[in-house]
């Protein structure tokens, strides 16, 4: 008889290669990957104007390109705020979670990707509070503005007051980290991708991405070994909650451009903000899921999944 792992289709072996390959791939391992050799260029914008859902609206567009400069420049800090809240409040707390409670003594491997990955993720957040820093010296920004956390961390936060156990807490957690780390790719492609924005700014997501794109792989095989050291009161929980986290994933924000366009003195921007929402109210925010179907299937829980992988109309505003 095969067991839950054997039939969850765990591939150990990429596991270990990609553990073997850490200090060659890593960005902590080799921080001088994060130099940038071109000079800050103040003519350039800090976020792509392709990510900004209303750059193109008549009364943006009316505004002063000083004014729309700044927009785009808190769109990076604040892009870079929310990675930090889902590095620090929510894919770390998971990790360690995994690594110290679901994986077996049996396990090595998969605990230790998980102690590379923690290390992986701790260095982001450094990356990003740089980022942050060096686009205030940049800019010479004196102002701060308070934007919000982003809607998935808030419904994550909801759905844990309503839970009474801790290991329902945990797991909560944990399905929104996995969803989170297996499908960022495609959001983080759009910004290293992008040759319009600062120099250092595309640099930053593209260490990310490249990081992002082993932690996704090692994600879905520790899900598979978690899975299968779950009591099946657990899987089930698991199941209906990555249900959850899923639809948070794709659930539309405009409250921190909302934010940004208010504190910065914009007029029209409950009008921008609401012309937005109804002409995206189809739209998707810009994710992979493929991933996570095939962790469904791997699972055998795809008929449980309370969610549509069919591609839909995607938007890239910030999640």
């Amino acid at each position: 008889m095969k067991t839950a792992i054997e039939i969850a289709k765990v591939d150990h072996q990429l596991v270990v290669r990609l553990n073997q390959a850490w200090t060659r791939r890593a960005t902590v391992c080799s921080p001088d990957k994060a130099l940038v050799s071109e000079a800050f260029d103040p003519a350039r914008p800090d976020y792509p104007e392709c990510m900004v859902p209303f750059f193109h609206h008549p009364k943006f567009q009316a505004l002063s390109e000083e004014l729309k400069s700044s927009v785009l420049t808190w769109g990076w800090i604040g892009y870079n705020l929310r990675t930090v809240t889902a590095e620090e409040h929510v894919v770390n707390p998971a990790l360690s979670v995994i690594a110290n409670q679901y994986l077996g003594k049996d396990d090595w491997h998969f605990r230790e990707a998980m102690q590379q990955t923690l290390i992986d993720e701790h260095y982001h957040t450094l990356m990003h509070l740089r980022a942050i820093e060096r686009t205030r010296e940049d800019r010479a920004l004196d102002q701060n503005l308070d934007l919000p956390p982003s809607v998935t961390y808030r419904r994550l936060v909801a759905l844990r007051e309503t839970l009474a156990e801790q290991w329902q807490r945990d797991l909560a957690s944990i399905t929104f980290a996995v969803v989170a780390e297996i499908s960022v790719n495609a959001y983080l492609d759009l910004l290293a991708d992008d040759q319009t924005i600062q120099p250092q700014n595309r640099r930053v997501a593209e260490l990310h991405n490249r990081d992002e794109y082993a932690h996704s792989k090692v994600l879905a095989e520790v899900a598979k070994v978690m899975y299968a050291n779950l009591q099946p009161s657990q899987q089930a929980f698991f199941t209906q909650t990555l249900s959850v986290a899923l639809s948070a994933f794709v659930a539309q924000d405009y409250s921190m451009w909302e934010a940004i366009l208010t504190q910065l003195g914009v007029d029209a921007a409950q009008q921008i903000i609401a012309d937005t929402q109804e002409r995206n109210k189809n739209a998707t925010i810009m994710r992979d899921y493929s991933g996570l179907q095939r962790l469904a299937e791997d699972l055998g829980i795809s008929d449980a999944i309370d969610f549509d992988f069919r591609p839909t109309l995607k938007t890239a505003a910030v999640a």
